[in-house]
């Protein structure tokens, strides 16, 4: 026995209680790392158990044996290259090690020279344990096998799939193995090839994000992953979902071997995913997943099922080459040789079947010749077998048996998860207003809130902050840019440099500038009847009445026709015939004399040039009250100076009005340059004030100014023909979500809401009373008379006839009160009389 394999049978205790080798056929394993003795550990372990399972099935039964008489044996062998003499050292010790025939195979990671098959490994097969490296040059392919598919072998297979699902254009990420895009293109596939970073620690790894925001502007929709790391490509997937570049619009392909592993309970993704799911969780025996929880080893199962298929290979090797496993023992132990060993690896005629499916080796090629993969997808968060794909000698068939079939069910609509959206907001009247506690209102708010219950999407909503006023790019647009956001609300205006970092939705407002003003003071007057004529021509007028009356009483007196007639111009009949004159009325009789008749042509001839005075007044009077003159238009603010007007500070309209050369709003900016002190304002609470009290006027958005006049009675908005605004929703450029949004949109404005929060949070003097809204300019649409220019008239007639009828019902009162007196006194007078002739009779 050798000095090597007495150690070997030292260190993994394998005497019997006699002295007597208990093992008497061994193969002899190297693990190679840089930290192997876990790695070796675990193999020892994986091999006690599978050792002590019945013969392999793929073995004749006549070899079953109730006793076991084989060993596999794990050695570490460090590579440590910390510094240029620990690298010599453990080369040195690397090449002693391997020159010993009695070492069967290498097991372990490709670690440049330290596992080259020229100047290292120079007897011995080298199981490669990971896809790196797989392409090195300095491996011999007689003598290098792989556990994964080579990357050759692996490139034909995602070549021959995404061909099979009619994918023409595809983004291909990866870390340092592009050779599947040669393939690809190859099969007349448009590949676009994106470089990972070198390391992926986490999702929110800066460099890695910033790589998928710029994927995600190129608006592709198809995605392959190439990674043989489970964090990184876990990390990746993390990293799209949190900028939604997983949507159910976006196809991604996983090549990772086990994509089951990401598809836990624990996890959901919100896209498409499609997968290639070599590893089979029925061929992991659970004692050995206890193993590993008993060692605190950290591992995805796809190293796991490496590692057992490691140690399967080589018991499987082991039955093949010492088929006395079961014999008696012999007086000297069988270690299985390098030659050996890889003479019947290479030679073998059953294939090993494992975890990661059957091991065919090419006698030319260190790749695996033959195996199958399942191709899953995973959509609505259901997982779906829908295709395999056989890889026989250097051949990929890919059948996707169920994939029309899946396609048909999936036209159907889906019932998906609500998907969250972190939303950039700044507070800004009445777009989005901030209340305590972070509650928020606003007509962007009101908006969002029904674009959730029209989708599948949920709002987050975070406050941003301007770092200059200035940047047209506000803290929305930066939010979004940066990645931090995955859609803004807001006032955010569509502007030309804004569309070049950002995507904007429809259009949900558009403004125009306008001018908050006070309105005018209520001037109503109910006696407008009375406007053409002043007070003292109105008493002209009256007396003018009563003297022609007592002319024409007086002349009656001398009448000689009047006598004994029954009408006659008494006093009261004069005026009442004077008053009938003057209103156009008609009288029974008509003097006689020509002295009377003379009065009272004098008096038609008058009364005909006032009521002819008071007509042509009278459409004056109520002509002109139909003029504004008020201020409605920038014209007319440029065109006077006794009402200030200003804007904001740092305001667009700010900007718009120092950069205008054209009339008005040159004069405009002259004369808030000239009173700058008192008219470029910034708090909202002096402007409202202000213009309420009718010392200013205010020129800002129309949105804005609408707002205030909704709030606040005693103000209007007056819209104005220039700096028209559209305001939209942001999303960052290639959000695969915008469609959606967009076509929440278009259905609420089809229904009317869009117009309904339009006019809850803009409609002018929406708090006020039909008095207020009277006086606004925007009221003053038609030159008609209302009620109150004519009310007066009625007032008259209505003082006139609740005179008549206490004046009649007076006077039936008295007549009646006089009567009855009279009555009284009568029946008096006569029971006196009475009495005085019954004392009379009684005396005589």
């Amino acid at each position: 026995m050798t000095l090597l394999a007495l150690f070997h049978l030292l260190v993994f205790g394998v005497m019997d209680s006699a002295g007597m080798y208990q093992y008497n056929f061994l193969i002899n394993a190297t693990v190679v790392g840089v930290r192997p003795e876990s790695a070796a550990r675990l193999y020892s372990d994986i091999a006690e158990i599978l050792l002590s399972e019945e013969n392999p099935k793929d073995l004749a039964s006549s070899q079953a044996t109730s006793e076991n008489y084989c060993k596999l044996v794990f050695t570490p062998l460090v590579y440590d290259k910390s510094t240029a003499d620990s690298f010599y050292t453990s080369l040195m010790r690397a090449r002693d090690n391997f020159n010993d025939g009695n070492v069967s195979v290498a097991i372990g990671p490709y670690m440049e020279v330290f596992t080259s098959t020229d100047y290292v490994i120079t007897k011995q097969t080298h199981i490669l344990t990971s896809a790196a490296g797989q392409n090195a040059g300095m491996m011999d392919p007689d003598r290098v096998v792989s556990i994964l598919p080579e990357p050759s072998s692996l490139s034909s297979v995602i070549a021959a799939t995404v061909r099979e699902l009619k994918w023409k254009d595809v983004a291909f990420l990866a870390q340092d193995d592009f050779s599947p895009v040669l393939s690809m293109g190859q099969s007349g596939i448009q590949v676009w090839p994106i470089r990972l970073p070198n390391k992926v620690k986490s999702p929110d790894d800066p460099e890695l994000k910033r790589n998928l925001i710029e994927l995600r502007k190129s608006q592709r929709k198809i995605f392959i992953l190439h990674s043989n790391n489970r964090d990184v490509v876990m990390n990746v997937l993390q990293a799209a979902q949190q900028i939604h570049l997983l949507h159910d619009k976006i196809d991604w392909f996983v090549t990772y071997p086990d994509f089951e592993d990401f598809l836990s309970e624990n996890t959901t993704w919100s896209g498409t995913l499609y997968g290639l799911q070599l590893l089979r969780e029925e061929k992991i025996p659970q004692n050995i997943s206890d193993v590993v929880d008993l060692h605190n080893v950290t591992m995805s199962r796809l190293d796991l099922a490496t590692a057992i298929d490691v140690v399967g290979l080589l018991r499987h090797i082991l039955w093949k080459e010492a088929p006395g496993c079961n014999r008696e023992r012999l007086l000297d132990d069988h270690i299985v040789s390098a030659e050996a060993f890889t003479w019947q690896l290479k030679n073998t005629t059953s294939p090993y079947n494992g975890a990661l499916g059957q091991y065919i080796w090419d006698k030319s090629s260190k790749g695996r010749t033959n195996f199958t993969i399942d191709i899953l997808r995973y959509i609505g968060y259901t997982k779906q077998e829908i295709g395999q794909v056989v890889f026989i000698n250097g051949t990929a068939d890919v059948t996707l048996s169920q994939f029309n079939q899946t396609r048909a069910v999936l036209a159907e609509p889906l019932e998906m998860k609500k998907i969250k959206l972190r939303v950039a907001t700044q507070q800004q009247d009445p777009f989005i207003m901030i209340g305590p506690d972070n509650t928020y209102s606003g007509f962007s708010y009101d908006l969002i809130q029904k674009i959730s219950e029209n989708t599948r999407y949920e709002f987050e909503l975070y406050e941003t902050e301007d770092d200059d006023v200035k940047v047209k790019t506000n803290g929305m647009v930066n939010a979004l840019v940066s990645g931090n956001a995955s859609m803004a609300i807001g006032a955010l205006e569509v502007t030309a440099e804004r569309e070049k970092l950002i995507s904007f939705s429809y259009t949900v407002m558009s403004s125009q500038a306008s001018i908050l003003i006070k309105k005018a003071d209520s001037t109503t007057n109910y006696f407008q009847f009375l406007g053409p004529f002043s007070g003292e021509l109105w008493a002209m007028i009256l007396l003018f009445i009563m003297v022609a009356g007592l002319a024409l009483y007086v002349m009656s007196r001398f009448d000689p026709t009047q006598e004994g007639n029954v009408q006659r111009f008494d006093l009261k009949e004069s005026l009442w015939y004077s008053l009938n004159i003057i209103l156009q009325g008609s009288t029974d009789y008509s003097p006689q004399t020509t002295s009377m008749r003379a009065i009272i042509a004098f008096f038609w001839f008058c009364v005909l040039i006032i009521e002819a005075a008071y007509t042509a007044n009278l459409a004056a009077h109520l002509t002109l009250q139909q003029i504004d003159n008020r201020i409605k238009t920038v014209h007319d603010l440029a065109g006077q100076s006794s009402l200030m007007y200003g804007v904001e500070r740092g305001s667009d309209l700010h900007e718009f009005l120092q950069n205008t050369k054209e009339d008005p709003y040159e004069r405009l900016w002259a004369f808030i340059k000239l009173n700058e002190d008192k008219v470029l304002l910034d708090n909202t609470t002096e402007i409202i004030n202000r213009v309420k009290a009718g010392t200013m006027a205010f020129i800002a958005d129309g949105v804005t100014n609408g707002y205030y006049a909704n709030q606040h009675c005693g103000i209007e908005s007056i819209v104005q023909n220039f700096q028209t605004k559209d305001f939209s929703l942001g999303f960052p450029k290639g959000a695969p979500y915008l469609d959606d949004i967009n076509q929440a949109l278009l259905r609420l404005k089809e229904e009317g809401v869009l117009d309904t929060l339009r006019s809850k949070w803009l409609e002018t003097g929406k708090n006020c009373t039909e008095e207020d809204k009277s006086r606004s300019i925007s009221q003053k649409t038609t030159p008609e008379l209302e009620l109150t220019n004519m009310i007066g008239v009625f007032i008259v007639l209505g003082v006139f006839i609740g005179v008549a009828i206490i004046v009649d019902v007076a006077s039936r009162m008295y007549k009646w009160d006089k009567n009855t007196r009279k009555a009284k006194t009568t029946t008096e007078l006569n029971q006196s009389c009475e009495t005085n002739v019954f004392d009379n009779q009684v005396n005589k």
